[in-house]
């Protein structure tokens, strides 16, 4: 199978949650941004990496700012979509005209023509970690104690909630499995959000969790981080393929000038530059995971699964973990 045919296939078990499709393209090249929009709007493609609310609120000021910068573009509009790989399938197939990906599906996405434009910057820091932490009264107090347990995470290709934590546990000595086989060790159930596996974990459902850095409570002391990742480069802002480079220039040079105001509720402190080899890290971690970024061709290939999910299951689905992400996805409504 070819990476085009994966990313329609879990594309299609996805159930993209997309509010419109671009219409016919027309043969001449659009000169402009307002041009390349559709129908003067800018839809963008935003993973479930938290509440679809709660995100849709954190991007409105830039959604504004962005609208605001070109003629003929009426508004930005958020596209929550019910996993990362149908926000690539998204992007990729043109549905949308700009995403947030995460870092392992921008990899893989680049391959496929999607352009990246800038990279999120959060914190103060030029990367972040994903950690694995339990509740104090598990008894678990090193990766090596989570054999036998049931962790969440958040999804196969979330490159903090699914990659790179298995990619730890494997490093410490547990069989993690691949993207084409389940661990021997432990089972993983798949939350959908980094909030949802957090809640999973606070809520009693499961005995360790996995999220990035940014989701770690600061005011629960019954919640205990036991290991954290090799360093993760951020996520980055992409545009769908054939956009010309004036207009991803011009976007680019937008949003570099975004200013504070429009990020004071955000997790992101401000777009920066992408500079070579920012994610040949991810792409390495990947790699020993089994995602052959080459030819991207799984043993197996994903079954559909029911969209209240909220996950996408790709290869995993086909595989024994536990996938029984209803309970710990209700528990995303009502959270952050």
């Amino acid at each position: 199978m070819d990476r085009r045919r994966f990313l329609q296939a879990v594309g299609s078990t996805s159930a993209v949650a997309v509010a419109g499709c671009t219409g016919e393209s027309d043969s001449d090249t659009p000169e402009t941004v307002g041009e390349w929009a559709s129908d003067g709007t800018i839809e963008f493609g935003l993973p479930p990496f938290q509440d679809a609310e709660q995100l849709n609120e954190q991007y409105a000021p830039v959604f504004e700012w962005l609208a605001d910068g070109f003629d003929g573009v009426d508004t930005v509009e958020g596209v929550q979509t019910t996993s990362y790989s149908a926000t690539v399938e998204s992007v990729v197939n043109g549905h949308t005209e700009m995403a947030n990906l995460s870092p392992i599906i921008s990899v893989l996405a680049a391959e496929d023509g999607v352009n990246p434009l800038v990279i999120n910057w959060s914190h103060g820091a030029e990367h972040y970690f994903s950690y694995i932490a339990t509740r104090a009264d598990t008894g678990i107090e090193t990766l090596e104690d989570i054999a036998g347990s049931t962790i969440a995470m958040v999804d196969p290709l979330s490159s903090s909630g699914g990659l790179f934590p298995r990619y730890t546990l494997a490093q410490a000595g547990l069989d993690a499995g691949t993207v084409n086989s389940p661990p021997e060790d432990f089972d993983i159930q798949w939350a959908g959000g980094h909030d949802a596996s957090l809640a999973a974990l606070q809520n009693g459902h499961v005995d360790a969790a996995a999220y990035g850095d940014f989701q770690h409570p600061t005011d629960d002391d019954s919640i205990v981080k036991i290991a954290e990742s090799d360093p993760i480069p951020f996520d980055p802002l992409v545009s769908k393929p054939d956009t010309p480079d004036a207009i991803q220039q011009a976007l680019i040079e937008r949003l570099l000038e975004t200013p504070e105001s429009a990020l004071e509720d955000h997790r992101i402190d401000r777009f920066g530059e992408i500079e070579e080899g920012t994610y040949d890290p991810v792409r390495g971690v990947a790699e020993e995971m089994g995602v052959d970024i080459e030819t991207l061709d799984p043993e197996s290939e994903s079954e559909d699964d029911s969209t209240t999910n909220s996950t996408s299951e790709t290869n995993e689905s086909t595989t024994n973990t536990s996938t029984s992400t209803n309970e710990s996805t209700a528990t995303n409504e009502s959270d952050t």
